[in-house]
Formats: structure tokens, C-alpha cells, sequence
């Protein structure tokens, strides 16, 4: 009953036969689709600095005082301004050298850092401190 009510010249519902042009119309129809480049920037931002002093043994035994600086180089997506990638640079008598995390870095320089809690009184040691002071 449904047959035979449908016009000869009307397409078949659904996907139907594929189309010769892969559904692409326009200019450009045989190149292939392509994602836009992503637009990155680069940020660095200086996250520890210090020195060391190491003792020379071409100049006579003399110590010299080598400075050095740990920075966050960041790769980010322009558009977004989600980060990509972030590596630590240690900078040190003008060698670059790249580590993946923080820690490894400061370890390179022999720097630990002692947890902060454990560098700040709590009211009561601050108190009982003060209070022992007074007497």
C-alpha cells in the first residue's frame, strides 16, 4: 500500500546510495580536511634562583660563586590558553639543561626545600614561644 503512493522521481528515505562528491561541496572538494594549526605561544616565568660556590681546582684551589636559575617554560595554546607542555630549565654557567619536573631540577642544584608547615609556628607554639619570652 505504502509502494505504490510514492512518486517516481522522489529519492528513497535514508542514507541512500553514497553520493559521488563524499558529501564535500565547494571549492577544495579533493583536498582532504584539515584541522587549523593550533597557534602556540611560549611563556617563561622564573620559579627559583640561588648560587653555589665551588671550588676551582684550575685556579689554584680558589672558590668561585656560580649562580644559578631554575625556570618554568610553558607551551600554551593561543586560542584556549590551556598549557601543552611545561618543562623546567636550570641555568647554569650558560648551560641549559631541561628536567621534567621541579624536583629534579632543584635536586640538580643540591637544594631541598623543607616543608613549609614545618617552617611556620602554629598560634600555640607562636603563644607559648611569646608567652616564654615574657617571663
Amino acid at each position: 500500500m505504502g509502494d505504490d503512493r510514492r512518486s517516481p522521481n522522489r529519492r528513497p528515505r535514508g542514507r541512500g546510495a553514497p553520493r559521488r562528491d563524499d558529501g564535500r561541496r565547494g571549492r577544495d572538494r579533493d583536498a582532504a580536511r584539515k584541522r587549523p594549526e593550533q597557534r602556540l605561544y611560549a611563556l617563561e616565568a622564573v620559579v627559583d634562583r640561588g648560587f653555589e660556590d665551588v671550588v676551582d681546582a684550575a685556579e689554584d684551589n680558589l672558590t668561585r660563586r656560580v649562580h644559578w636559575t631554575i625556570t618554568k617554560r610553558t607551551v600554551a595554546d593561543q586560542d584556549s590558553g590551556k598549557p601543552i607542555s611545561a618543562t623546567y630549565v636550570l641555568k647554569r654557567d650558560g648551560v641549559d639543561r631541561e628536567f621534567p619536573g621541579l624536583g629534579a631540577a632543584r635536586a640538580a642544584v643540591n637544594k631541598t626545600i623543607v616543608h613549609p608547615e614545618k617552617l611556620t609556628l602554629s598560634k600555640a607554639e607562636h603563644a607559648a614561644e611569646h608567652a616564654a619570652t615574657k617571663k
